[in-house]
Protein backbone atom coordinates (compact mmCIF):
# COMPACT_ATOMS: atom_id res chain seq x y z
CA UNK A 1 0.00 0.00 0.00
CA UNK A 2 1.34 3.56 -0.54
CA UNK A 3 1.33 4.49 3.02
CA UNK A 4 3.49 1.64 4.12
CA UNK A 5 5.99 2.38 1.45
CA UNK A 6 5.60 5.98 2.17
CA UNK A 7 6.55 4.90 5.89
CA UNK A 8 9.38 2.53 4.71
CA UNK A 9 10.73 5.14 2.86
CA UNK A 10 10.70 7.98 5.85
CA UNK A 11 12.38 4.92 7.89
CA UNK A 12 15.24 4.69 5.25
CA UNK A 13 15.79 8.40 4.89
CA UNK A 14 15.69 8.48 8.91
CA UNK A 15 18.78 5.83 9.15
CA UNK A 16 20.65 7.36 6.35
CA UNK A 17 20.20 11.04 8.08
CA UNK A 18 21.49 9.32 11.03
CA UNK A 19 24.28 7.45 9.54
CA UNK A 20 25.41 11.14 8.11
CA UNK A 21 24.91 12.37 11.62
CA UNK A 22 27.73 9.52 12.88
CA UNK A 23 29.95 10.12 10.36
CA UNK A 24 29.75 13.30 10.80
CA UNK A 25 30.49 13.67 14.32
CA UNK A 26 33.14 10.60 14.12
CA UNK A 27 34.80 13.29 11.18
CA UNK A 28 34.84 16.32 13.39
CA UNK A 29 36.10 14.57 16.67
CA UNK A 30 39.31 13.28 14.61
CA UNK A 31 39.46 16.65 13.07
CA UNK A 32 38.93 18.62 16.48
CA UNK A 33 39.70 16.28 19.33
CA UNK A 34 43.02 16.46 21.73
CA UNK A 35 44.29 12.86 20.63
CA UNK A 36 46.36 13.31 17.31
CA UNK A 37 47.92 10.63 15.13
CA UNK A 38 50.52 8.53 16.50
CA UNK A 39 49.53 9.18 19.89
CA UNK A 40 50.71 12.74 20.55
CA UNK A 41 48.72 15.33 22.37
CA UNK A 42 49.13 19.21 21.65
CA UNK A 43 50.49 20.42 25.75
CA UNK A 44 47.68 23.56 25.86
CA UNK A 45 49.54 26.20 26.28
CA UNK A 46 49.60 28.34 29.77
CA UNK A 47 49.18 31.55 30.23
CA UNK A 48 51.95 33.81 30.75
CA UNK A 49 51.92 36.41 33.71
CA UNK A 50 50.83 40.08 32.19
CA UNK A 51 53.98 41.25 33.36
CA UNK A 52 55.90 39.31 29.87
CA UNK A 53 53.84 41.31 27.69
CA UNK A 54 54.19 44.63 30.01
CA UNK A 55 58.41 43.71 29.19
CA UNK A 56 57.99 43.09 25.73
CA UNK A 57 56.35 46.23 24.70
CA UNK A 58 58.22 48.33 26.77
CA UNK A 59 61.24 46.72 24.98
CA UNK A 60 59.66 47.67 21.67
CA UNK A 61 59.28 51.16 22.57
CA UNK A 62 61.82 52.22 20.40
CA UNK A 63 62.62 50.98 17.52
CA UNK A 64 65.35 52.91 16.35
CA UNK A 65 67.61 50.37 17.95
CA UNK A 66 69.46 47.71 15.39
CA UNK A 67 68.15 44.94 17.26
CA UNK A 68 64.93 45.73 15.69
CA UNK A 69 65.80 46.14 11.86
CA UNK A 70 64.58 42.78 11.25
CA UNK A 71 61.37 43.38 12.82
CA UNK A 72 60.33 46.01 10.97
CA UNK A 73 58.31 43.69 8.59
CA UNK A 74 56.85 41.82 10.38
CA UNK A 75 55.24 45.28 11.84
CA UNK A 76 54.18 46.24 8.90
CA UNK A 77 52.18 42.93 8.18
CA UNK A 78 50.36 43.13 11.33
CA UNK A 79 48.97 46.55 10.61
CA UNK A 80 46.26 45.23 8.41
CA UNK A 81 45.31 43.51 11.59
CA UNK A 82 45.25 46.97 13.44
CA UNK A 83 41.07 47.17 12.79
CA UNK A 84 40.22 44.20 14.72
CA UNK A 85 42.57 44.48 17.05
CA UNK A 86 40.50 47.94 17.33
CA UNK A 87 37.32 46.19 17.05
CA UNK A 88 38.23 43.63 19.88
CA UNK A 89 39.17 46.51 22.30
CA UNK A 90 36.37 48.42 22.18
CA UNK A 91 33.96 45.27 21.98
CA UNK A 92 36.05 44.57 25.51
CA UNK A 93 35.68 47.79 27.02
CA UNK A 94 34.75 47.80 30.76
CA UNK A 95 31.50 49.68 31.21
CA UNK A 96 30.55 52.09 33.59
CA UNK A 97 28.80 49.71 36.29
CA UNK A 98 32.02 48.12 36.07
CA UNK A 99 35.04 48.94 37.89
CA UNK A 100 37.73 47.08 36.30
CA UNK A 101 37.47 44.04 33.36
CA UNK A 102 40.80 42.02 33.16
CA UNK A 103 40.97 40.11 29.70
CA UNK A 104 42.46 37.31 28.00
CA UNK A 105 45.05 38.80 25.24
CA UNK A 106 46.63 36.72 22.58
CA UNK A 107 49.73 38.68 21.22
CA UNK A 108 52.70 38.28 18.87
CA UNK A 109 55.91 37.29 20.26
CA UNK A 110 57.54 40.84 18.88
CA UNK A 111 54.68 42.45 20.31
CA UNK A 112 53.43 43.73 17.07
CA UNK A 113 49.85 43.33 17.28
CA UNK A 114 48.13 42.29 20.24
CA UNK A 115 44.42 41.25 20.70
CA UNK A 116 41.75 40.78 23.24
CA UNK A 117 41.10 37.05 22.86
CA UNK A 118 37.12 37.29 24.31
CA UNK A 119 33.56 37.99 23.22
CA UNK A 120 31.79 39.64 25.79
CA UNK A 121 28.91 37.55 26.98
CA UNK A 122 25.75 39.18 28.25
CA UNK A 123 22.12 38.89 27.17
CA UNK A 124 20.49 41.68 25.56
CA UNK A 125 17.49 42.59 28.49
CA UNK A 126 20.34 42.69 31.27
CA UNK A 127 22.37 44.57 29.14
CA UNK A 128 19.64 47.28 28.40
CA UNK A 129 18.64 47.61 31.80
CA UNK A 130 22.10 48.03 33.25
CA UNK A 131 22.66 50.66 31.01
CA UNK A 132 19.25 52.23 31.66
CA UNK A 133 20.38 51.89 34.79
CA UNK A 134 23.76 53.94 34.10
CA UNK A 135 22.30 56.47 32.13
CA UNK A 136 19.89 57.37 34.90
CA UNK A 137 22.42 57.56 37.81
CA UNK A 138 24.63 59.52 34.68
CA UNK A 139 22.13 61.83 34.03
CA UNK A 140 21.63 62.69 37.83
CA UNK A 141 25.42 63.19 38.97
CA UNK A 142 25.69 65.20 36.17
CA UNK A 143 22.83 67.57 37.42
CA UNK A 144 24.30 67.61 40.64
CA UNK A 145 27.92 68.68 39.39
CA UNK A 146 29.73 66.27 41.99
CA UNK A 147 32.11 64.47 39.72
CA UNK A 148 31.37 66.37 36.54
CA UNK A 149 34.03 69.22 35.30
CA UNK A 150 33.84 70.77 32.19
CA UNK A 151 37.14 69.40 30.36
CA UNK A 152 39.68 71.91 29.45
CA UNK A 153 41.77 71.64 26.10
CA UNK A 154 44.15 70.95 25.04
CA UNK A 155 43.89 67.95 27.88
CA UNK A 156 48.18 67.62 27.87
CA UNK A 157 50.74 69.20 26.53
CA UNK A 158 52.36 68.14 23.27
CA UNK A 159 55.70 67.49 24.77
CA UNK A 160 54.71 65.39 27.34
CA UNK A 161 55.11 61.39 27.05
CA UNK A 162 52.37 59.16 26.80
CA UNK A 163 51.92 57.26 30.10
CA UNK A 164 53.35 54.21 30.84
CA UNK A 165 50.88 51.87 33.18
Amino acid sequence: TPEEAAALAEEQHERMLEEKARKWQSLQSKRYGDKRKFGYVEAQKEDLPSEHLRKIIKDHGDMTSKKFRHDKRVYLGALKYVPHAVFKLLENMPMPWEQVRNVQVLYHITGAITFVNEVPKCIEPVFIAQWGTMWIMMRREKRDRRHFRRMRFPPFDDEEPPLDY
